[in-house]
């Protein structure tokens, strides 16, 4: 198995493509990788994106050059149904990076959001290519706000490491620490399997053991937040004592 690991060791972030301007390095990296053959640990990166998505379809604002706008290329071998462990691969390292940079406490919101202090300070959007039931390419958009001050108003306040450090960051130096915990968390899944990484998932989630409410189709209810299963779907325990589960359009924090 190690040997096999070496074989096929993955550089993240060697090959690197970038753009002063494009409309989404998800969507162009799909382009890319429609015509042409590229490595795999590609990084596509760009200043500005005219039309950048996160989870659920909504924008992502973004001031030009100030943040790490991002999508990887991976080509995991992995079940379709479990593809919500690059979530996790990505999730993680995502928190490793803000938590040096800032020695705070960071935390990760289901299913895709970066947490400090109640306020968002990254995001992840995961799309993969599927042929005949097999990822033949998983692209793996992040979103990390490091030098922008102000934001937009939105449900959930907004910050970036430059807000919290009180000053200015090398966008560089991020991407570079960036790449090492996405090559981390993805070598540490590949060697030890998807428990690891779990097991470490949930000791960083977002309101984990937390009685909240929450946005549902039958209204607003009160439910205390257990966990995330492999198909990456939400389960909580209601007033009963039950678990219930829920999928990514199926439910809304209200904190």
């Amino acid at each position: 198995m190690e040997d096999y690991l070496y074989k096929r060791m993955i550089y993240i972030g060697k090959n690197r493509i970038h753009y002063s301007e494009i409309d989404s390095t998800n969507s162009e990296l799909k382009r890319i990788f429609a015509t042409e053959e590229i490595t795999e640990g590609t990084l596509l990166t760009t200043n500005f994106q005219s039309s950048g998505q996160g989870q659920r379809g909504e924008s992502w604002e973004s001031a030009p050059g100030a943040n790490f706008l991002g999508t990887y290329l991976l080509n995991p071998n992995i079940n379709p149904r479990e593809v919500f462990v690059l979530n996790i691969i990505a999730s993680l390292a995502v928190k490793e990076t803000i938590a040096e940079l800032t020695q705070s406490e960071v935390s990760i919101k289901w299913p895709n959001d970066i947490i400090v202090n109640g306020a968002k300070i990254a995001g992840i959007l995961v799309d993969n290519k599927i042929i005949s039931s097999k990822i033949v390419a998983s692209f793996i958009g992040i979103g990390l706000n490091i030098n922008q001050l102000e934001f937009s108003d939105f449900p959930r306040s907004a910050t970036s490491i430059r807000k919290i450090i009180h000053k200015k960051v090398e966008n560089e130096s991020v991407i570079q620490k960036l790449n090492f915990h996405i090559q981390q968390f993805y070598s540490l899944f590949n060697l030890k399997g998807f428990e690891t990484l779990n097991f470490l998932y949930h000791q960083n989630l977002y309101l984990k053991g937390e009685s909240q409410f929450y946005e549902v189709e039958t209204g607003t209810k009160k439910f205390t937040l257990q966990s995330v299963n492999k198909e990456g779907c939400l389960q909580l325990f209601n007033n009963s004592g039950e678990i219930e589960v829920f999928g990514i359009k199926e439910i809304t924090f209200l904190k």
